[in-house]
């Protein structure tokens, strides 16, 4: 059985469609319709725990917006920074947990700001660009420190400091970090 864009998580069926019926697609960075055959990302939307993965954060955004690739120097080194150092911890716990579920949010805002490529060129070159470059001399503190200043800097940008964040949830350490919209209220 086929399956298709309207059944994927990385698919925004709840967000304002373009075109009639299409609405945005997190992986492929563009408005798609409903019956689009799902392509290799497909990932089944399953909201029964309150949660469905995105799939797409601030820098795959803003990546997008620039046209740069998805396996370009910037989003890969975050990824392994991601992958080896921060789920290695479980100090940073609380920042994977806040980056599962703030981080959406804001990369929906960023995809319907008007000024969206003046946004992308400013977050890659005051943070992306810095906290990669802190990432490869090892100042893995000072990454950190930039990361927190991006999503604080976006949160006001975005009216999103009240954004409730759930810190209870128990996921496995190693489905952490990767962008989860949540689909049930914080009690």
């Amino acid at each position: 059985m086929a399956n298709f864009c309207s059944e994927c998580a990385l698919y925004d069926s709840n967000g304002t469609p373009k075109w009639g019926d299409e609405h945005y697609c997190s992986k492929k960075g563009k408005y798609l319709k409903p019956t689009t055959s799902a392509c290799s990302s497909f990932v089944k939307n399953n909201a029964k725990e309150g949660y469905q993965r995105a799939g797409c954060y601030i820098t795959t955004i803003v990546c997008n917006i620039l046209g740069y690739p998805d396996d370009c120097n910037l989003l890969v080194t975050l990824r392994d920074f991601r992958e080896n150092y921060l789920k290695q911890n479980s100090e940073y716990l609380p920042l994977l947990i806040e980056y599962d579920q703030i981080g959406p949010i804001i990369s929906d805002n960023i995809v319907n700001d008007p000024d969206a490529k003046i946004t992308a060129i400013e977050n890659t070159r005051n943070f992306l660009i810095p906290c990669v470059e802190a990432i490869k001399a090892g100042n893995l503190d000072k990454a950190i420190e930039i990361y927190k200043s991006l999503v604080l800097l976006l949160k006001l940008k975005y009216a999103l400091l009240r954004t409730p964040i759930d810190y209870t949830i128990s996921e496995p350490l190693e489905t952490l970090g990767k962008g989860r919209i949540r689909t049930a209220p914080i009690n």
